[in-house]
């Protein structure tokens, strides 16, 4: 058995176990703030507190058994079940890289002209202009500039340490334990979605989902810095471009 790596995995989910933990806690006093300050020095706080965990000690393991070029390359350990997805989803049967950021673009602006918008309206002539979300997380919603420069400082660090930690150290780790990248993966997704257990069971269930994805995309392309660019993406559409288009929408109404 590997002890090593052993060792660090039992850290890595036993420094996690306590962030979620008190990130619970955190998260309960943070919706009872009401003064700006005080929201920006909580957003601040927990970006440099996942880097810490996240990014730097992903680096650090990874550092310690040798395999810093993971964060570039994808490791030997994945590569049987990255086949295995490319022989199922071939890249020639796909549609090429610009077809897919042109569509998702298109897809975006439709979602928010067909979708958002008119639910805000809705909201709107309701009395209520909360913008819609998947899971507890209204209370993270930046509600002016200063909180929304904090929410991206957020969403790209949670891209960048997220991806490393649970796309890749974790799986890694895992799969030099037990062989099995495959059960590695799975196991990952779920802690993945379990790191989110303040946004209750529909975010949970939601970012498991979402760690699914995108580890298979991670897989397919065999490039990490692919999936971090997305996750980061995704979190800046939820936490600052949504957020933003909301609060010009209803104070152009209002």
């Amino acid at each position: 058995m590997r002890v090593l790596e052993a060792v660090l995995l039992l850290l890595c989910l036993a420094a996690l176990a306590y962030y979620v933990h008190r990130d619970l806690i955190e998260y309960a006093k943070f919706k009872l703030f009401t003064e700006t300050a005080d929201r920006r020095r909580k957003y601040l706080a927990w970006a440099r507190e996942s880097f810490l965990l996240f990014s730097c000690s992903t680096i650090l393991c990874l550092a310690l058994i040798g395999r810093l070029r993971a964060v570039t390359t994808l490791p030997p350990e994945f590569s049987a079940l990255a086949q295995l997805i490319r022989a199922k989803f071939p890249k020639a049967e796909l549609p090429s890289t610009g077809f897919m950021v042109g569509f998702g673009g298109a897809l975006l602006v439709g979602l928010i002209a067909g979708i958002v918008l008119p639910k805000l309206l809705a909201k709107k002539r309701n009395g209520n202009s909360a913008p819609l979300v998947i899971g507890d997380i209204e209370a993270l919603m930046p509600r002016n500039g200063p909180e929304t420069a904090c929410t991206a400082l957020l969403s790209l660090n949670a891209g960048l340490g997220e991806e490393l930690f649970f796309r890749l150290l974790l799986p890694l780790l895992l799969t030099l334990i037990t062989g099995n990248a495959m059960v590695a993966f799975a196991f990952a997704a779920i802690v993945f979605g379990f790191a989110h257990l303040y946004q209750g069971v529909i975010g949970i269930v939601a970012t498991t989902a979402l760690g699914v994805a995108i580890t298979a995309l991670y897989l397919w392309t065999g490039n990490l810095w692919i999936v971090i660019c997305l996750h980061a993406g995704f979190d800046l559409i939820g936490l600052v471009i949504r957020p933003t288009i909301t609060r010009a929408f209803t104070t152009s109404t209002s």
